[in-house]
Parts: C-alpha cells; sequence; structure tokens
C-alpha cells in the first residue's frame, strides 16, 4: 500500500503491517517512550493515535479540498462526556468516551485504511482546529 505512511514517535517512519492489522504496533504505545502512531496517506487524510495501550485517544482527519478539511475524536457512541485526561507526551485533555485502548484503536486504524465506515459502537466529534 504506497499510498500510506506509518510512522511513531520513537522510532518515525515504521513498516505499515502487511496484513493491515494494527494492534501489535499499538501495543508498543509508551506515554513516556513512544506515545504516539500517526497513519497518513498521501492525500494528506491522516488517523493518530496517542496515549497508551490502555488508555489511548484516536483523531483523524479527512480534507474535502486541499485547503479544506474536518477533523474528528473518535469516541463511545454512549461514552461519558466528563473530562479525562490521557497521558502522553505532551498529554491531552479529552471526554471519558474518547478513551479507547489498544485494540479499538487497531480496529479503527484497519477501517480508516480499507476507506470502510466505523463500526456502529463509535461516535465521532467534530473538532474545530
Amino acid at each position: 500500500m504506497p499510498d500510506w505512511k506509518l510512522s511513531c514517535e520513537a522510532r518515525g517512519d515504521i513498516p505499515l503491517p502487511l496484513d493491515l492489522a494494527f494492534e501489535e504496533v499499538l501495543n508498543k504505545l509508551d506515554p513516556k517512550k513512544n506515545s504516539f502512531l500517526i497513519l497518513e496517506h498521501v492525500s494528506g487524510n491522516y488517523m493518530q493515535c496517542g496515549g497508551s495501550k490502555a488508555t489511548c485517544t484516536v483523531e483523524f482527519r479527512t480534507y474535502e479540498s486541499p485547503t479544506k478539511y474536518r477533523h474528528y475524536v473518535v469516541g463511545h457512541a454512549e461514552g461519558s462526556t466528563a473530562t479525562a485526561y490521557v497521558k502522553m507526551s505532551g498529554g491531552v485533555s479529552v471526554r471519558q468516551g474518547e478513551v479507547l485502548n489498544a485494540a479499538e484503536a487497531a480496529e479503527l486504524f484497519a477501517h480508516f485504511c480499507a476507506g470502510k465506515k466505523f463500526p456502529h459502537k463509535y461516535a465521532l466529534s467534530e473538532k474545530e482546529v
């Protein structure tokens, strides 16, 4: 899949999983040493995950034109809107319902890369950037 690039905080560019199963690389998230992973398409669309294996957050951006894009955070459809904090380099505040784990993030990365819709158990929150 030459149109996609995968990178992480600790090592920069890393090989894209041949089977597009992202759980192995996402299981290596570490809030102190390797706190984010980014999957980027040549179009500029990207998905990123930050945090740790147990608690992370996933967001993505899709371009509608070269200068117009939409930016979303993915959460659980029935998740709490109370504030939560995800530890990573820099840290980030999100809603409790937007705190995921590596297995959930891997599912989202696989769907994003394949151009598939996310399962209904997830909800998108559009963010102004």
